[in-house]
C-alpha cells in the first residue's frame, strides 16, 4: 500500500495534539476519516503507532520514533509546493496571525490591499495574543504575525516595526480621583486585562508592583473588545493600547489616566520564519507598516523616529497643579 501525504498528516496531528477529535478540528476533517487514514498508515508500515484509551491515543516507541519523519515529510511537501510559484511573489495561501489591536484597527485595509495587489492569494487569519502567536510560528502553523512579544525561537525573526503607547484608562463617569493614577490607586478598583502569559497581563503587574504593592484583583478577560465594553460601562479599568482608545476619547466615553510611574512603550513586530522569507514576505510587511502608520498605531518608528498622535496620553501632573 502507498503511504499518502494525508494518512502522514492525520497521524502529525493526532501525535502532536493527543486526540483523533483535536486532529480532525485541525485538518478540518471527520474524526472516522482521520482514524481511518492512521489505521491505513500503520498498515503500510506494518506499525502500531498509536495505543488507544478513553478516547485518548498515546503514542508507542515506533510512534514517537514516526513524528520526526512525518514533520520531515510534512516540510518537504510544502517546499516542494513552493516550486509551482509564479512570478507573482505572493501567490498560494498566506497563514496570517495578529493580535486584537491590530485587527481591530488595520487589518480590514490591509486585507484589502494584499487582496487588490495579490487577487489570487488565500489570506487565512489567526486572531490571538502573541504569545500563542509566536507559538504558532515556532511550530510552522502559520507564516507571518503581528503582535508585541518577542521570539526566543531560532527559526524565527521578529522584525521591529516601531513602539506603541499604553495608557490606564476609565469610563469618564467613574468617580476616580483628580491627581496622578498611581499603582495604590489601581490597588483599589476592579482591574480587568488578558490572561497570562499576554502583553496586558505583564504590563498591569510589572506597573502595579512598580509601587510595591502586591495586587489580587485582576480579572481576566481574552477579548480586547469586551474589555473596552467592559471599561465603557463602568465595570473595571485597564491598560489598553492608546490607538484602540482614539474614537472612545473622541466621543467622550473615556478618559486616559495620568499613570504615575509612566507605561513604557512597548515593541511592536512582524515575525515571521526566517527559512521562509522571501520576496512575498517583505511586501506583507511593508502593507502592514504603512497602513499601520496612517491609522497612528505608532509613536515611535524602529528607527526612532517620533510620530504624531492625536490623542496623546495625559502626563501626571506637577505637584504644583495637584
Amino acid at each position: 500500500m502507498r503511504i499518502t501525504l494525508r494518512q502522514i498528516e492525520a497521524f502529525f496531528w493526532t501525535a502532536k495534539l493527543g486526540s483523533i477529535r483535536a486532529a480532525a478540528n485541525q485538518l478540518n476533517f471527520s474524526q472516522p476519516a482521520v482514524s481511518a487514514r492512521i489505521k491505513e498508515l500503520e498498515a503500510a508500515l506494518n506499525l502500531q503507532l498509536f495505543t488507544r484509551q478513553n478516547q485518548r491515543v498515546h503514542l508507542t516507541p515506533d510512534g514517537r520514533h514516526a513524528v520526526a519523519y512525518a514533520e520531515r515529510a510534512l516540510n518537504a511537501s510544502q517546499d516542494f509546493e513552493r516550486l509551482a510559484r509564479t512570478d507573482s511573489p505572493l501567490e498560494g495561501v498566506l497563514r496570517l496571525g495578529s493580535d486584537e489591536s491590530t485587527a481591530i484597527l488595520a487589518l480590514s485595509e490591509i486585507l484589502h490591499q494584499l487582496k487588490q495587489r495579490h487577487p489570487k492569494l488565500v489570506v487565512e487569519i489567526t486572531i490571538n495574543v502573541g504569545t500563542v502567536l509566536q507559538e504558532k510560528l515556532s511550530k510552522r502553523e502559520i507564516d507571518i504575525a503581528f503582535h508585541t512579544t518577542s521570539s526566543s525561537t531560532a527559526h524565527v525573526v521578529d522584525q521591529l516595526l516601531g513602539w506603541v503607547d499604553f495608557v490606564w484608562v476609565a469610563a469618564t463617569h467613574m468617580d476616580i480621583p483628580d491627581g496622578p493614577f498611581t499603582p495604590m490607586n489601581a490597588s483599589k478598583l476592579p482591574v480587568v486585562t488578558n490572561s497570562a502569559p499576554s502583553t496586558l497581563n505583564a504590563l498591569v503587574h510589572r506597573w502595579v508592583r512598580s509601587g510595591g504593592i502586591e495586587f489580587d484583583g485582576v480579572n481576566s478577560c481574552n477579548s480586547l473588545s469586551l474589555m473596552l465594553r467592559l471599561v465603557r460601562a463602568g465595570h473595571a479599568v485597564a491598560i489598553i493600547p492608546l490607538p484602540v482608545l482614539r474614537e472612545h476619547i473622541a466621543d467622550g466615553t473615556l478618559r486616559c489616566l495620568p499613570a504615575s510611574p509612566l507605561i513604557p512603550n512597548v515593541a511592536y513586530y512582524a515575525s515571521y520564519i526566517v527559512d521562509e522569507a522571501d520576496e512575498g514576505t517583505s511586501i506583507v510587511v511593508d502593507i502592514a507598516r504603512d497602513v499601520l502608520v496612517k491609522q497612528q498605531f505608532f509613536t515611535r518608528m524602529a528607527d526612532g523616529t517620533s510620530l504624531p498622535s492625536s490623542s496623546a496620553p495625559p502626563e501626571p501632573p506637577t505637584p504644583s497643579e495637584t
